[in-house]
């Protein structure tokens, strides 16, 4: 991109922002007597705050609003939030490629959005598929928050909240049925044991799916799920200042098929397979596959809280455990049985000092941070009949490689905001330290025999400064505006995949990223609206390189600019009836980026698996009475799934309706998915046999669905 582009982006977003916020002061529409948006309270910054007063670009999911869209998964979280993509390759056990503003996780490495469900830190980008269920809020945080959040945020973050036990004796049951054999049922307990001092809350999900997908070869379906997952907790008061809040949470995902992706182009793979006529729903595998995914986070949160100042600590220990096969030649052919296994251990420890929460004008933190990981990685294939007689060696001899990696972060960090002119300026400066060391033993063996030489000991570390200065002015009591740089950055780490020591390494990513943006309240409370411009620069971009037909390697390819606008707003039109609409428009492209295998150089190129835009319009009608009506539409521009911009997904849109009736102790709905069966595809990769294989977005679904309250 040339620098008179880019200052034409940036004066245009310049102007588009302030533009907004002259219009925002001028609107003064007449007051309709109950017909109000709700004020939300966030914990972005790691302390209650108002979010209209927050000079970060956040956008905000309530429990209502889950509730109504039916968010159950990280993934469906695309659609109401703009610029934020998921990604997947159909499997639960394997990562998911979320992204934030055109930078997304992959598949070696750290990621570049974080996952912190209640203050800890799920940092890895295997984590992202927990189902979700029983939750007070969704934040997600755009942009670089190395400051307060450390590693794995140069994109952004996943804040996620639950239900904390409270001091009320209740109970919850929601059951719902619908097409493809779902079946589902969540449900929550709460009790006080001692009135203000002790308190539980426990809540269980069950759910189960037939698959969407059609294998021809042998009947049945690939991507069957079936999940399991329980979340208790338990609050402990024993004074007015202190709290401490502990949390157990167990989850097991167990799908068929290891990666259920079916052939987009249908002449290569019918040249491959011999299949011909295949839908997008349709594969033809001769080994089924299945994955299975466990996670298990035991956390302890405690607050001491002294006039002035409180103090926090968080511990928490997390395991996983996945394993996945899959047929990896995709075809009836008894060629090869892919597999992965993956099981981690993890322990995080912050401790931080702050100002108390009754400060509204000064405030300021300083913390310590401390992480413990360790993973040990399995992959690679088994020969099924046909290559292992070409190889005249047994059936399911394995290609396999065998990884320990290590990861050790510490960090200290500060975040202070001091207020003007009757605290309508305020200023924001943040620094954090962030120390990384990563580690690797690694060995390749064919049947049982080492195939290349062991790699032991290999150890790196890195060391980084993350700074962050932001101002924010309050125009008017519903006006502001505000404007800020970061500083991002994802570590450096190893490419387990690759048997050459020269190619196994990799460097750190490091963003730089501006932001102007105005967050208006219109008169009365009838309606908001956000508006931001942002411009991201990335330095070694980390990207997958194929640098022969059967080596993959994480490597540091290029510079990326990036740049775009997110708008949100949401307005009560008259009462009991919600309009709400988001746009998200992000250009990306690479700098100078030669293919190691073509000599292509992808200069200028948009960057693979972003949309070019994404937008939502909802509708939303309540009355006194109970009854509830809701509509959306979700669109996406072109994405590509090449450097070269040749292979892509069309513009598409999805239409979703619902129903329902609801009362004091009972709600019943009725939802429908995708409405008009569009079908579309969500991630892709190119095989060498059979041509790309992709990820199908969900067909239609009909859903009924029951909720008690006792």
């Amino acid at each position: 991109m040339k620098i008179g582009k880019k200052k034409t982006a940036v004066m245009t977003l310049l102007v588009l922002v302030f533009a907004a916020a002259a219009w925002s002061r001028a609107a003064e529409p007449e007051p309709l007597e109950g017909s109000q948006v709700e004020t939300i309270t966030v914990t972005a910054q790691k302390r209650k705050e108002d979010v209209r007063t927050i000079p970060v670009s956040i956008s905000v999911l309530t429990d209502m609003a889950i509730e109504d869209k039916d968010i159950s998964s990280t993934r469906d979280i695309r659609f109401h939030v703009p610029n934020f993509t998921s990604l997947n390759s159909g499997s639960r056990d394997y990562f998911s490629r979320i992204g934030i503003r055109g930078i997304s996780n992959t598949a070696i490495g750290d990621p570049a959005v974080a996952l912190y469900i209640d203050d800890v830190s799920y940092a890895d980008v295997f984590s992202f598929n927990l189902p979700l269920f029983d939750l007070e809020r969704i934040e997600v945080l755009k942009g670089p928050q190395g400051t307060l959040y450390g590693k794995n945020t140069e994109a952004g973050v996943v804040n996620i909240i639950t239900k904390s036990p409270s001091n009320i004796l209740e109970s919850f049951a929601d059951f719902a049925i619908g097409n493809y054999g779902q079946k589902s049922f969540s449900g929550f307990v709460n009790a006080p044991f001692k009135e203000d001092t002790l308190f539980g809350r426990l809540t269980i999900h069950k759910s189960v799916r037939d698959g969407f997908v059609d294998n021809v070869h042998t009947g049945g379906q690939v991507d069957n799920h079936d999940t399991l997952a329980a979340r208790g907790g338990l609050v402990f008061a024993p004074a007015s200042r202190l709290a401490m809040d502990l949390n157990l949470s167990l989850t097991r995902l167990d799908d068929d098929g290891g990666f259920p992706m079916t052939p987009m182009d249908k002449q290569q793979y019918e040249a491959a397979s011999g299949l011909s006529g295949l839908d997008d729903f349709q594969v033809g595998y001769n080994y089924l596959g299945e994955s299975s995914s466990e996670n298990a986070t035991a956390s302890l949160r405690v607050k001491y809280e002294w006039d002035t100042v409180d103090l926090v600590s968080v511990t928490a220990l997390r395991y996983m455990d996945n394993e996945s096969d899959l047929d990896a030649d995709f075809t009836p052919k008894e060629l090869y049985i892919g597999f992965n296994a993956r099981e981690s251990r993890s322990l995080t420890q912050e401790l931080r000092l702050q100002s108390g929460s009754g400060d509204t004008s000064d405030k300021w933190l300083v913390g310590l941070y401390f992480s413990d990981d360790d993973v040990d990685h399995d992959t690679g294939y088994r020969l099924d009949r046909a290559s292992a007689d070409a190889n005249g060696v047994d059936l399911y001899t394995e290609d396999r490689i065998s990884a320990d990696l290590g990861a050790r972060d510490m960090a200290v960090f500060s975040q202070g905001t001091l207020r003007y002119f009757d605290n309508r300026l305020g200023a924001t400066a943040g620094l954090r330290y962030e120390h990384a060391r990563r580690t690797m033993d690694r060995v390749h063996t064919f049947d049982g025999s080492p195939s290349a030489d062991p790699m032991n000991a290999l150890e790196k570390t890195y060391g980084e400064l993350l700074p962050k200065l932001a101002f924010d002015y309050t125009l008017t009591p519903d006006v502001m505006v505000y404007t800020s740089v970061a500083r991002g950055y994802k570590a450096g780490g190893y490419s387990y995949a690759v048997d050459d020591e020269d190619m196994v390494e990799f460097d750190p990513e490091i963003s730089t990223a501006v932001e102007l943006g105005i967050k208006a309240e219109f008169p009365e409370k009838r309606g908001w609206i956000n508006l931001t411009g942002f411009y991201t620069m990335v330095d070694d971009f980390q990207d997958r390189v194929k640098v022969d037909p059967m080596t993959i390697v994480q490597a540091n390819a290029t510079e990326v600019d990036i740049y775009g606008i997110e708008l949100e707003t949401a307005w009560s039109l008259i009462q009991g009836v919600t309009l709400a609409a988001s746009l998200g428009y992000t250009h990306g492209v690479y700098g100078k980026y030669i293919d190691p295998m073509t000599g292509e150089d992808y200069r200028d190129k948009q960057i693979t698996l972003l949309p070019e835009f994404d937008a939502t319009l909802s509708l939303t009608w309540r009355t006194m009475a109970g009854f509830y009506a809701g509509a959306s539409v979700y669109g996406a521009g072109t994405t590509y799934f090449d450097r070269s911009n040749t292979q892509k997904q069309s513009p598409y849109a999805l239409l979703n309706l619902k129903a329902g009736y609801e009362q004091e102790k009972w709600d019943i709905y009725l939802a429908i998915e995708n409405v008009t069966d569009r079908q579309y595809f969500l991630d892709a990769f190119e095989d060498p046999g059979v041509g790309y294989m992709g990820t199908v977005g969900n067909p239609r679904t009909i859903t009924l669905n029951c909720k008690l309250r006792f």
